[in-house]
């Protein structure tokens, strides 16, 4: 029996709608701080990456238990992926003093980028736009910071700290960086910044052939359906932009004063790059939202063209409908003040003529009035 062919609700209704952010899991009357796991995410996994002077080495995995053990000189990154099981991560959160409302954040993927003063620590939730379209999903972190310690929370292993490590594991940190936590804190925020660039010089070029094809005649429904994709990835890439600027001034206000002068060398260059991102990113936005303005008024403009020849072709017509429609009307043509002319053997083409000669006033008062 050949199956029933899918109409198109059941089609729309099989594909998965893209939202607009992230979904904020909450339960509706809740005490603050309940942690629920992350559906679908593996069990926590932990590694540390120790760096003493030149050397860097990495342990993984490593069992929470034994991540007190691990004290000593230098620099600890300890890395935990996945939420799958909440005693894992609460047991760290209360090994390096977490706030359980900071765990809670952690484990909600809706939340925005924030930056947390919390005394000797500093806490950031990050997230990074999508590596190639807007339509993926993009990597989100949690960052805990202090004094020669960082922790990271992430829901699966993000490139950004899969890449710095590698990057540690091969090039030190250099040795006049005095806050080395705090540097590698600038270094995930700076690699996060650059990946706003790819997708801007991707919509630099859209917007450039947007322009062309919508300047130079009426859009088509995929031009349209293109130009309104930009706009729209523009608005989230304006949505993740955003808080880093809040990030950048809290770092900013917060500096402590034996902090070195290098590090704050990279922060004012970091927000540099901030800058240069929101301007381009606000010029393209604008750039869409004009090119959107100009094929509304090139589709209204279009409309009204046709409307009007319409009306000039429906006014050219109604005399001729009124002329016709008189001398359609049969009554007896013996009487006397019954159109006499009924009977002239030329009638028909004088009347054919007069019609004619209506229809030449017209277009010459149309082409007088400029309405032609």
């Amino acid at each position: 029996m050949q199956a029933a062919p899918k109409t198109r609700a059941s089609a729309a209704k099989a594909q998965p709608r893209r939202r607009i952010a992230a979904r904020v899991f909450l339960n509706p009357g809740a005490s603050p701080g309940s942690l629920n796991p992350v559906p679908g995410s593996a069990p926590a996994t932990v590694s540390v990456l120790s760096a003493t002077g030149n050397v860097c080495s990495v342990s993984s995995p490593v069992n929470p238990e034994n991540l007190s053990g691990l004290a000593g000189k230098g620099l600890r990154w300890v890395r935990v992926v996945g939420f799958g099981q909440i005693e894992p991560l609460l047991n760290i959160a209360q090994l390096y003093d977490i706030r359980r409302l900071t765990l809670e954040d952690i484990l909600s993927p809706g939340w925005r980028t924030k930056l947390e003063d919390q005394g000797d620590s500093t806490f950031f939730l990050l997230q990074a736009p999508p590596k190639t379209g807007m339509a993926q999903k993009g990597d989100r972190l949690g960052l805990f910071c202090r004094r020669g310690l960082i922790v990271t929370f992430e829901e699966a292993p993000t490139r950004l700290v899969d890449k710095l490590w590698e990057r540690l594991q091969e090039e030190p940190l250099p040795a006049y960086i005095a806050h080395q936590a705090e540097f590698l804190t600038y270094m995930l925020l700076d690699g996060i910044i650059d990946e706003f660039f790819p997708h801007l010089d991707v919509k630099d070029e859209k917007l450039a052939e947007l322009e062309d094809k919508i300047t130079d005649h009426v859009p088509t429904r995929e031009e349209l359906a293109l130009l309104h994709t930009v706009k729209r990835n523009l608005i989230t890439l304006r949505r993740l932009l955003s808080p880093f600027r809040e990030v950048l001034a809290g770092l900013l206000k917060m500096q402590a004063p034996d902090s070195s002068a290098d590090l704050r060398l990279y922060l004012n260059d970091l927000n540099d790059h901030i800058v240069q991102a929101w301007e381009l990113l606000d010029t393209y936005y604008e750039v869409a939202k004009s090119l959107d303005e100009i094929s509304q008024a090139s589709i209204s403009n279009r409309m009204n063209d046709i409307i009007k020849m319409l009306t000039l072709i429906s006014t050219v017509f109604m005399p001729l409908s009124f002329v016709a429609g008189v001398y359609g009307m049969n009554f007896n043509t013996e009487h006397p003040l019954n159109m006499p002319e009924l009977d002239f053997a030329y009638g028909y083409p004088l009347v054919l003529l007069f019609m004619a000669c209506i229809v030449g006033v017209m277009f010459w008062f149309f082409k007088k009035r400029n309405w032609l």
